[in-house]
């Protein structure tokens, strides 16, 4: 997936409204929701608390660090991600931390951010999948018979991954059989450090791509037809190595 659909694809769970972030962090803070901080090239992390949000210096002021070295790598981050990846997904950065000290305490301050994502239900959000080594997806092509089979050639290839589907990339022409709602079983995905899994596939969408060489590739999302549980399992495993891949790369300067 290129830079600009993956920003249009993510831009739906944004919140830009400065009105509903402070009110998101101010409930992060009532009901003190555990939040991951990573930094440091994703080296470092950990968890943290809002203690408050202060909307008359723009501030969010959130639990320090477990000692004093620990808070000085944090402070000299260029980067810092804070998520919550529990029910509902809350992610945002900074690129500048320091360290205050409240009537309460010593703290870490963040400036308020401009935005940030927040995903009601996890299972919509997906991730992009690597383009080094991408992640083939093999479709059998069932005929009439029901008993033969050939496999739809070549391999579609994943652009992004998610827990209730995948998106690919399918070649021009594209295969007759990749129509909208079309549903094939026994498709076998390979994800990587995961292992395989075999499982039912439904077209949800097809867009075509047109490219800088003139060539069109066919963007494909499908979604998971009640995978079993053992496969759920797979897919949960390879989206986890996914975000905490994002989140290391994320904690980059």
């Amino acid at each position: 997936m290129d830079n600009n659909q993956q920003q249009s694809d993510n831009e739906r769970y944004i919140v830009h409204s400065q009105k509903e972030i402070i009110q998101i962090l101010t409930d992060l803070a009532e009901n003190r929701v555990l939040l991951n901080v990573t930094f440091n090239h994703g080296k470092d992390s950990f968890f943290t608390t809002v203690v408050g949000v202060d909307e008359k210096t723009h501030a969010v002021h959130l639990d320090i660090g477990r000692d004093e070295a620990f808070n000085q790598r944090l402070g000299d981050s260029h980067h810092v991600v804070f998520s919550k990846d529990d029910g509902i997904k809350i992610r945002w950065s900074s690129n500048h931390i320091s360290a205050v000290t409240l009537k309460d305490g010593k703290a870490i301050k963040v400036a308020l951010p401009h935005n940030l994502l927040r995903v009601q239900r996890r299972e919509f959000f997906r991730l992009t999948t690597p383009s080094i080594n991408p992640v083939p997806c093999k479709i059998p092509e069932f005929h009439d018979s029901d008993v033969e089979f050939d496999q739809i050639e070549p391999d579609l290839t994943l652009y992004d991954a998610g827990l209730s589907g995948i998106g690919s990339y399918a070649p021009e022409p594209l295969n007759s059989l990749l129509t909208n709602e079309a549903k094939f079983e026994g498709c076998r995905i390979y994800f990587p450090d995961v292992g395989m899994t075999s499982v039912t596939l439904q077209v949800k969408h097809i867009t075509p791509i047109p490219q800088k060489d003139g060539s069109v590739k066919q963007r494909v999302g499908f979604e998971y037809i009640e995978p079993s549980r053992g496969n759920q399992g797979l897919i949960h495993r390879y989206t986890f190595n996914l975000e905490r891949d994002f989140m290391a790369v994320a904690g980059k300067p």
